[in-house]
């Protein structure tokens, strides 16, 4: 089963920071990947880390530090982070508790990433236990939910409209039902539709939300899923067809859990059908567990995680539907002072092929993995991992400019 750690890390995925450039970036030239910092005694902020180097040993170098100016709660909350383009405005989004404990997501706008305004949500009043975000269309979806009495409460979706000059707009908070909170969400390329992973009466299932022109949400779901513990990761074809899960199984003999694939047709309403399983039994390489997933932007590979310090690739084919172990496998170097090294984000660095390279978000450092183009295979570059400032003993979330083209 997954350790415990993973099992609360990722049920708090929350989002990160962002304030002025010390000498800023153009996000035009060059790849860039925003990283949270959640400092334990301070404020919520993030880090900048510009891309550079070459294919066969990627480099990463610190452009910034950024503030929002939100003292943090420092109390295990682990912060996101989410980049967007509404209209010709590029905008960064953080989102997390305050040490008020409400939900705030702070908006920033580039080229100088000047603070645009704070978004409170503030109806749990018992608090919150993550916030994650995803952005699609002109509009930001955040998923958050909170303790009662010492127990996970309701959770919610809320759906926000991008406005001129990266200003927030509340359209909708959604109640569902997911008793211990989403762990992953992905809107399909063609904004139609949200897919989340999350737990539900003890069972952990996945679902889906119907976007609305407006930005509304309507929920279709929840889905059981055989054979699966919990549900991590989860991404979502170019076409918009189908949606990509990483699943635990139920781990015999115990504690081996291989990695299992789950993929899911996405019906034109906007609720997901029956599809195949793949793995589950060693046949996706010797992976344990599940973890995060993601896309090459080619789509020939697909990129897990574990909570073995491993990444796997895997071969993907969407037609004929089809998942194989390409017989690469890569662990994770562990940073110095870090116990063990907890797989979270993953991002995509580069819009054509296989991709430049990798970033994987870890316990408090960030690993960069430079990917082959014909084989997908991966190896950590050497002067990875890096270590994120100041930040929680927590997983860091993060996400990659220019984005991946789906």
């Amino acid at each position: 089963m997954k350790s415990l750690p993973k099992l609360f890390f990722a049920a708090v995925l929350t989002a990160a920071a962002v304030a002025g450039f010390a000498s800023v970036p153009d996000a035009s030239n060059g790849h860039f990947v925003v990283v949270n910092n959640s400092d334990i005694s301070g404020d919520n902020y993030g880090t900048v880390f510009k891309l550079g180097g070459n294919r066969s040993n990627p480099v990463l170098t610190q452009v910034a530090s950024l503030n929002t100016e939100s003292p943090s709660r420092g109390d295990g909350i682990v912060p996101s982070v989410q980049v967007a383009r509404a209209g010709s405005d590029l905008c960064v989004f953080l989102a997390e508790p305050d040490s008020n404990l409400n939900n705030v997501i702070t908006s920033f706008r580039y080229p100088n990433f000047t603070l645009v305004g704070n978004y409170s949500l503030t109806n749990l009043a018992n608090g919150v236990i993550n916030i994650g975000l995803v952005a699609s269309g002109g509009r930001l979806f955040a998923s958050y939910n909170g303790y009662d009495n010492g127990y996970p409460a309701t959770s919610y979706l809320a759906s926000w409209t991008i406005g001129a000059g990266c200003t927030l707009t509340l359209v909708q908070t959604y109640p569902i039902t997911a008793v211990s909170g989403v762990f992953s969400m992905a809107v399909s390329p063609n904004g139609k539709t949200l897919v989340a992973s999350y737990e539900f009466d003890g069972t952990c299932c996945i679902g889906s939300f119907s976007i609305g022109a407006d930005g509304s949400l309507t929920q279709h779901g929840p889905y059981y899923v055989f054979n699966a513990s919990t549900i991590w990761g989860v991404d979502i074809t170019a076409d918009s067809k189908y949606a990509i899960f990483s699943i635990v199984g139920d781990c015999q003999p115990h504690p081996v859990c291989h990695t299992q694939i789950n993929i899911n047709p996405i019906n034109p309403d906007g609720s997901l059908g029956d599809g195949p399983t793949f793995g589950g039994d060693g046949s996706l390489g010797e992976a344990h567990a599940g973890g995060y997933v993601r896309l090459s932007p080619d789509e020939r590979f697909l990129f897990a995680t574990d909570d073995w310090q491993e990444v796997t690739t895997l071969n993907f084919t969407e037609s004929p539907l089809n998942i194989t172990f390409s017989g690469c496998l890569t662990e994770l170097k562990i940073p110095e002072g870090e116990p063990s090294v907890i797989s979270q984000a993953i991002a995509t660095a580069g819009r054509s092929g296989a991709g430049r390279a990798i970033y994987i978000a870890e316990t408090a450092s960030m690993a960069l993995l430079a990917v082959n183009e014909k084989t997908g295979c991966t190896t950590e570059a050497s002067s990875s991992p890096f270590l994120i400032p100041d930040v929680n003993v927590n997983s860091a979330s993060l996400v990659a400019w220019p984005p991946r083209p789906f």
